[in-house]
């Protein structure tokens, strides 16, 4: 903001089509705004002078930011810039009161705090300077605080507990126990001489998430209102548009994996937009989350707001045009395909590829991404109507698996160096017995449903020369996956993506139940 009206005039709102008013302001007055805007050192005048000066400005005036102590006839202000109504013709009544509502200061070099003895005032800079840069997440739930618990103080609770309730709950922002006199976003209510806390959330600290409060089938996922999650040091909170579906999340819902806590927000996948938080992304960015180990420390991404540490996202890159439900395949789908087939397959093109599970989301990308990498591939499915939709990505042998496919291998004549294996505990063995020597077999899921094998004797089960080896997702090979390549890849057609089926928060029920019953051939995406 201009230090002198006449050198450096102040800024004009957004729109500067409109004249900034011509007003008819004593020299005296502006010298005072002047040394006032200035504040290079402590400035003390009589109340008359002030309010003079403040009448008089053309663009700003002074509202009470807060009242925060009084000792005798002294009284401390803290104070911040507003447009006046002069200044801004254009702005109705109703527009000006919501800006003043939601506290939309107009940039200013400093907070100014005023000690008043009701005579005189002196004016000071304040010891922090206003951060234009601070989140528009933090500032809002600040300010919803600010202007609701009163209402919690009113009802007979102390200004500390309100204040350290607030921040328990994550919602408060930057609240203290003097900010609780003015501030809130809860309701307090006394039950047996204690305050107790109902279930209420101020309108910028709520979003919609999909809450499963026990184990069961599809139809105990319900979309609730929750608490918007705040980020934390190296942390970003992320506006979800689309999380993928994966088994481990049908596992959670039954309460069958070792996270498993209700109520609980599932989701492993997220795609969206930065809102707030630390990192090397800046708000507005869009980015890939991958969440798989973070559960249960963090909230999953069923929900439209989630926070993830700034090492598990990637950014999008500004130039890449592809649609929300086409990036959410690179949060899981395409990272553990493509980690599992070039990290832990080491594949080369004169590789013979099979993959077991080939109808997976999984197998089907590893089927799409391999066509281009390997010589040939072979994949596994349960059923004949199946056939179609694995020819569809490329596949040049189907194999019906019966459990025993390495003697349908042998019968055939048929030759692989390298095995996928996506069905776990059940098949391994089998695929062991698949592949010829010095060739690899790994397992990278386990849609079987058994986690381990009983009685497996290494030296029984490994044929000679034969290397054996397993496949996890981490955010570290996440990062560091081609995802810009790829991406690029899609976009010019080069890699086709396995089919993609779209329901919306509304429908995840039935994307469950789809998923559940092996119905989706092919990769389940929600859109928020």
């Amino acid at each position: 903001m201009a230090s002198s009206a006449e050198n450096s005039p102040s800024p004009g709102p957004e729109s500067s089509n409109e004249p900034t008013p011509q007003l008819n302001i004593p020299p005296d007055i502006l010298r005072l705004r002047a040394e006032i805007f200035a504040l290079e050192a402590p400035i003390t005048v009589s109340v008359t002078e002030f309010n003079n000066a403040w009448k008089y400005l053309d663009n700003i005036y002074v509202r009470n930011q807060a009242r925060y102590g009084q000792k005798k006839t002294t009284t401390y202000y803290w104070c911040r810039l507003w447009r006046t109504k002069a200044y801004e013709p254009s702005v109705s009544d109703e527009q000006r009161k919501r800006k003043r509502t939601v506290r939309e200061p107009i940039g200013c070099p400093c907070r100014i705090r005023i000690v008043s003895d009701g005579y005189y005032m002196t004016i000071t800079r304040g010891k922090e300077p206003h951060n234009h840069d601070i989140s528009a997440l933090d500032y809002k739930l600040t300010t919803a605080a600010r202007e609701l618990a009163a209402q919690a103080v009113a009802k007979g609770s102390r200004p500390s507990l309100v204040a350290r309730e607030l921040k328990n709950s994550g919602i408060g922002g930057q609240i203290t126990s003097k900010d609780a006199w003015n501030a809130g976003n809860v309701w307090v209510s006394r039950k047996e001489g204690r305050p107790a806390w109902q279930k209420h959330y101020p309108k910028n600290s709520v979003m919609e998430a999909i809450v499963a409060n026990e184990p069961g089938p599809p139809d105990v996922l319900h979309v609730e209102t929750y608490p918007r999650p705040p980020p934390k040091s190296g942390e970003i909170l992320i506006e979800v548009k689309a999380f993928g579906l994966s088994r481990s999340d049908i596992l959670a819902r039954q309460g069958h994996t070792a996270d498993a806590k209700f109520p609980q927000i599932m989701g492993r996948e997220a795609v969206g937009i930065v809102t707030a938080g630390e990192g090397t992304v800046t708000p507005g960015t869009r980015v890939i989350a991958m969440i798989t180990d973070l559960l249960p420390e963090y909230p999953g991404s069923y929900a439209q707001y989630t926070r993830v540490p700034a090492t598990h996202v990637r950014r999008v890159h500004p130039l890449c045009k592809l649609s929300w439900e086409h990036l959410a395949v690179f949060s899981e789908m395409i990272p553990t395909a493509w980690n599992a087939l070039f990290r832990a397959l080491r594949l080369h093109p004169d590789d013979r590829l099979l993959i077991r599970g080939g109808t997976t989301s999984i197998g089907l990308a590893a089927a799409c991404i391999a066509k281009r990498h390997c010589s040939f591939i072979a994949s596994t499915t349960r059923q004949e109507s199946r056939k179609e939709l694995l020819e569809g990505v490329g596949v040049h042998k189907i194999l019906i698996d019966d459990g025993s496919v390495s003697q349908q291998i042998k019968s055939e004549g048929l030759e692989f160096t390298k095995v996928l294996d996506l069905i776990g505990a059940k098949t391994i063995a089998d695929s062991l017995q698949c592949v010829r020597p010095y060739g690899i077999v790994c397992q990278a899921g386990a849609i079987g449903g058994d986690s381990t094998i009983s009685d497996f004797n290494p030296m029984d089960a490994v044929p000679s020369t034969v290397s054996f080896t397993t496949y996890k997702s981490s955010a570290e090979d996440f990062i560091n996956f081609p995802l810009d390549v790829l991406c690029h890849e899609v976009e010019t057609g080069h890699l086709k993506l396995p089919n993609i089926r779209i329901y919306f928060s509304n429908q995840i029920v039935e994307a469950h139940r789809s998923m559940e019953e092996n119905r989706a051939e092919g990769k389940v995406v929600v859109l928020w």
